[in-house]
């Protein structure tokens, strides 16, 4: 892996727990729409980031969550609760920030950030075997 693409991966790294802390800050203070939207957002750049170490690169949503399928869950890179979860977030964050007649408690976003910060975990070890980090 060059170090071009190995800075990208550890700015999206640092996006993810980034988003990951702020939505939990979110949480706690009773925005539980607005964490559900924000987790989604350190799920989709640490998977940017693990894709790098493929490179694969895709600019839409539906493109990310397709090649984090195809390229890393299909294959055993990483496992399919993992690709279980980016769907889930990917469909939470499209009702939080489009849906009007949702329901956003405590529980649904903590379920979610729960799951995200296992994601940010899970994808930062595979960065770190992978040797795109250290």
């Amino acid at each position: 892996m060059d170090e071009d693409t190995r800075s990208i991966v550890h700015i999206r790294l640092a996006k993810a727990k980034d988003d990951v802390k702020w939505a939990r800050t979110i949480f706690e203070q009773g925005g539980y729409r607005q964490a559900i939207s924000r987790t989604y957002y350190a799920v989709f750049a640490i998977a940017t980031a693990t894709l790098l170490t493929q490179r694969i690169t895709r600019k839409k949503h539906s493109g990310v969550e397709s090649a984090f399928h195809q390229f890393l869950v299909k294959p055993g890179l990483i496992e399919p609760e993992y690709g279980a979860i980016y769907i889930k977030a990917f469909r939470e964050r499209q009702n939080a920030d489009y849906a009007d007649t949702t329901e956003f408690t405590a529980a649904k976003a903590r379920q979610v950030l729960e799951d995200a910060t296992r994601f940010v975990a899970r994808m930062e070890k595979y960065l770190r075997d992978a040797g795109a980090i250290e």
